[in-house]
């Protein structure tokens, strides 16, 4: 999977655990709508840190817990 695909599920998993809307993400995170979406829908091709460090300071969650999926192994991301 790539890179921007893994972030993309990996934000909408966080959304669903965390009962909130892109939009009510974007409200707590400062991010923009549009941005997230894009992120969301995996058309950004490179997401830069300070979004996701943007989802985990908005979600209290570590940049540890963003990437602690098995699909950013580094042997699962096909970038």
């Amino acid at each position: 999977m790539k890179l921007k695909d893994c972030i993309a599920v990996r934000v909408r998993e966080l959304c669903k655990e965390n009962n909130v809307t892109v939009h009510k993400l974007s409200l707590k995170t400062g991010i923009a709508n549009s941005t997230l979406t894009d992120i969301v829908k995996g058309n950004n091709e490179s997401v830069q840190i300070k979004f996701i460090y943007a989802i985990c300071a908005g979600l209290d969650i570590s940049l540890n817990e963003f990437f602690s999926r098995p699909y950013f192994n580094k042997n699962e991301v096909t970038d």
